[in-house]
């Protein structure tokens, strides 16, 4: 065999390899400072993996799991210079991790009870009070019970409800419950409802994960059985919230009353649709949802404010660490809004962050870095797992990612131009920080809205360009005022200008709105997107080098992905009430005239289609409706839709192969049938039609499969058997 200089031609593929490991290697190690960023995504990848399963582990798996994760400890403690363990024992031991948080906290959870079917009068403990717009406009209290028993029947004597209860009172009734009292009364109750469509929002599963048994409509006026006690801290924070939601609304009775009680107690629910609207629109709806905006105006407002006090004196200013003070105080004040304002998610993650920021300044560290947004993520991920497929989530961290990354790469350039001689470059500077936060963070957040809401609002950047500073100059310094000034009776001096801001606004948001193309309608991202861009966003924010920029790729492939996959062809509704059919670029809805919104909205979301109704008698492109028969047709088989219990006519099973019939079962001989027997049992359907003449028909049961937060047909849940007699 021929050789050249020793080296045989079989030495050459070896040595290719060999280079292309010590490459990899090299890169490796390159980014050694920030994989530990990597955390909260592999343990998040790991918490989506379990809910993407269609069946539920067993305790065998997570047995399996735990021997992974110890394994994997193990293995890096005892080779923690080998590049493959190290790399390999983190990524499977994270997401290992991950998948077994999520197991344990849907396991840890109690069972859903079997509600009473029918009218029943019921007690419980009021936890929770909150003032909602119904959707006829009128306002009625919502009440939060726990401890609820029922008092009819077969139920009297059976052991409270481990579970909590939300009950909408009537508009009409005179009681003003409070937070802590005990209260009876009649109401009619429902489970968490099933998806509207296979792969859909899950109702389900965010309630078996909140604690909610179902909800409840009152029949008749609410009777409070004692007065308020002492009750829990979670009564007293709620007392606390609804005394100043009333106080707030008594100086401002109006829509800016009820945004006001939104940024300073987190009572958004009495925010009329229209106005929420008006702001989802203009991409303003995080002004009023409680987040990290509003806590770093507070924190900032009560640092500057304890800072400057400080100064006034000679001898704290010369000798005390008068900003570290200030930042602790900042940290409280920010710890006490959170509470006030309700503990949500996106609050609590940026209270994290605001708490490592300042233990950092306490240390003489950099305050924010992504290692305090991965490290708050991975708390916040251990704490309750299933945040991890919340919108909430989602969108907090990025778009905190995003400003973080974002402003590493430009705050050289900004800082530079801020010290430019020419007055334009530092005028420049100035506008570009608030210009390039909106955008960095507006960005990030679009494919989230688009694959939770199904919708792109292109004017975000002008609405928050005039909003946000006037947010933190003008509105939440009178709300701090207020706050301050209510003990002693005088909030309204504060309410009332802090009114005027919340006014402009509005009328910034209605504008906004009002512009062309403000709202556009796109089909949702799939869950597989959402993740896909997440991958690449994390792979863009969190790598070094130019290797960094190769995550823009899979971004732009989450982005496009509704473009290129096809909407189903008909949807039928878990109750078999509402069909819808996508035809000629539209969302047809039948039968009736008034379907229901919930339902509709998701459809529409999932679609990214306008509504109208299925013609009665007449066609539409290839869909015809006649007598309650509606037939799509195919070349390859008509897909037919009965919405009538009549007398069906033999024309009906000719030249069909697939049967919708939301009346009866009736099968047709040959053809595939979905009955209300099925639509009882399997939930909600979703028919598409993929390589041209296949059909692909898809269940609600078939996608969730048997976990413990899909419910049984019906909503039947756990039978709440009455207490034995004692002898």
């Amino acid at each position: 065999m021929a050789q050249h200089d020793g080296v045989t031609p079989t030495a050459f593929p070896w040595a290719g390899l060999r280079r292309a490991r010590v490459a990899v290697a090299l890169w490796l190690w390159g980014q050694h400072d920030c994989l530990v960023l990597w955390l909260p995504v592999l343990l998040a990848g790991g918490i989506a993996l379990y809910f993407a399963l269609p069946w539920e582990p067993g305790m065998t798996w997570a047995l399996a799991a735990g021997t992974v994760v110890v394994a994997c400890l193990a293995a890096r403690l005892v080779w923690p210079a080998v590049l493959p363990v190290r790399v390999g024992c983190g990524v499977l031991g994270a997401c290992a991790a991950g998948c077994l948080l999520a197991w344990t906290q849907a396991h840890r959870q109690p069972p859903f009870p079997d509600l009473p079917r029918r009218a029943v009068h019921l007690s419980g403990h009021v936890v929770g009070v909150e003032r909602q717009v119904g959707h006829d406009g009128a306002l009625a209290w919502r009440l939060l019970l726990a401890d609820v028993r029922f008092l009819d029947g077969i139920n009297t004597g059976m052991p409270p409800l481990r579970r909590r209860l939300l009950v909408r009172l009537r508009p009409d009734d005179p009681a003003r419950p409070m937070a802590g009292e005990d209260i009876s009364v009649s109401a009619l109750l429902v489970p968490p409802a099933f998806p509207a469509l296979p792969g859909g929002y899950d109702a389900q599963r965010r309630a078996w994960f909140d604690g909610i048994a179902g909800y409840g409509r009152a029949l008749g006026p609410s009777a409070s059985l004692h007065e308020v006690g002492p009750g829990s801290l979670e009564s007293a924070v709620a007392r606390l919230r609804q005394d100043m939601e009333r106080r707030i609304r008594a100086a401002l009775p109006d829509t800016r009353g009820a945004i006001a009680a939104t940024v300073l107690v987190g009572a958004d629910g009495a925010i009329d649709p229209p106005v929420r609207a008006a702001f989802a629109d203009a991409g303003l709806a995080h002004l009023l949802a409680v987040a990290g905006l509003h806590l770093a105006i507070v924190m900032g407002l009560v640092m500057g404010a304890v800072r400057a006090g400080l100064a006034l004196s000679e001898r704290a200013a010369l000798f005390w660490p008068c900003r570290e003070i200030a930042a602790a105080c900042a940290l409280l004040a920010g710890g006490a809004y959170v509470i006030v304002t309700g503990g949500h998610l996106p609050a609590l993650r940026s209270l994290f962050m605001a708490g490592l920021a300042v233990m950092a300044l306490l240390a003489g560290r950099r305050a924010m870095s992504m290692r305090a947004l991965a490290l708050a993520v991975t708390c916040l991920l251990c704490l309750d797992p299933e945040n991890v497929a919340e919108l909430s989530l989602q969108m907090s961290a990025a778009a905190v990612m995003a400003l973080i990354a974002g402003f590493d790469f430009l705050r050289p350039r900004l800082s530079a131009w801020r010290y430019e001689v020419a007055l334009w470059r530092r005028a420049a500077a100035r506008i570009a920080h608030p210009f390039m936060a909106s955008v960095l963070a507006g960005g990030a957040c679009i494919p989230v809205g688009m694959a939770h809401f199904g919708t792109v609002q292109p004017w975000f950047v002008m609405a928050n360009l005039l909003a946000v500073p006037l947010m933190s100059v003008w509105i939440m310094p009178w709300g701090l005022a207020a706050c301050a000034l209510m003990p002693v009776g005088l909030e309204k001096l504060a309410l009332v200008p802090m009114g005027w801001g919340i006014g402009l606004v509005a009328w910034l948001a209605r504008m906004v709105a009002g512009l062309p193309m403000a709202r556009v309608g796109v089909p949702a991202m799939g869950n597989g997107a959402l993740a896909l861009f997440f991958a690449g966003l994390c792979w863009l924010c969190l790598g070094r080098g130019r290797a960094r920029l190769a995550g823009i790729v899979p971004v732009l492939l989450a982005v496009m992905s509704p473009l290129v996959v096809s909407p189903p062809v008909l949807v039928i509704a878990p109750d078999g009430r509402m069909a819808g059919v996508v035809m000629e670029h539209k969302l047809l809805i039948g039968p009736g005239a008034h379907p229901d919104p919930f339902i509709l909205r998701e459809w529409q979301r999932v679609t990214g289609l306008p509504a109208a109704l299925l013609p009665v008698d007449g066609a539409v492109g290839g869909l015809s409706c006649h007598g309650g028969t509606c037939r799509i047709h195919d070349p390859a088989g008509d897909i037919v839709l009965l919405s009538s219990g009549a007398v069906r006519p033999a024309s009906v099973c000719a030249g069909g192969r697939l049967l919708v019939e939301l009346a009866a079962q009736r099968p047709c001989p040959g053809m595939a049938l979905i009955g209300r027997f099925d639509l009882w049992h399997e939930g909600a359907y979703a028919v598409y039609q993929r390589g041209g003449d296949n059909l692909v028909i898809r269940s609600d049961r078939q996608v969730r499969g048997a976990r413990p937060w899909v419910m049984r047909p019906g909503g039947a849940g756990m039978p709440d058997l009455p207490m034995a007699r004692a002898e």
